[in-house]
């Protein structure tokens, strides 16, 4: 079970990780513009939902459920489309010129990714994490965190 918790919870600290390696990465290469930075902020809201996912996991294994994290990703899961609809409206309306633009809506493209990839289907397989060959071979697999909040269905509201 600790073995378990630890894995869990290097999976939440990758996330992590990753959302501040973007912030990073974008100041210092990228720093274009309004639009892009909006992405960018889409982006890592998205990651930290990851963060919050694998921490409810690492404690769902012991006795007590955090049920008020449960909660909280379902109320972002409904967010999130509506913030998805906000940026691509925002993106196109403040963006300050075709660069920043061009590189916003590639970053929106993977935070809708990452979307889909955490709240409906699993995206990943492998150990490499994106495997075109085995996604098509496996087919669209529910996500985990689409199975879970559908186990919990009596918590939606």
């Amino acid at each position: 079970m600790r073995k378990l918790r630890k894995h869990l919870l290097n999976l939440a600290l990758g996330e992590l990780t990753a959302a501040f390696s973007f912030l990073v990465v974008y100041k210092i290469y990228l720093d274009l513009g309004v639009a892009s930075l909006l992405a960018l902020s889409f982006l890592v809201f998205i990651l930290f939902q990851g963060v919050l996912y694998w921490v409810f996991r690492s404690y769902s294994t012991g006795k007590q459920k955090p049920f008020l994290m449960l909660k909280t990703l379902i109320v972002l899961r409904s967010m999130n489309l509506i913030l998805a609809v906000l940026v691509i409206i925002l993106l196109i309306m403040i963006a300050q010129n075709k660069r920043d633009l061009i590189v916003g809506m590639l970053i929106y493209v993977f935070s809708v990714i990452e979307y889909i990839n955490y709240y409906w289907y699993r995206l990943s397989y492998g150990k490499s994490g994106f495997n075109i060959k085995l996604l098509i071979q496996a087919g669209l697999q529910p996500s985990s965190i689409h199975k879970l909040l559908k186990k919990n269905k009596s918590l939606n509201y």
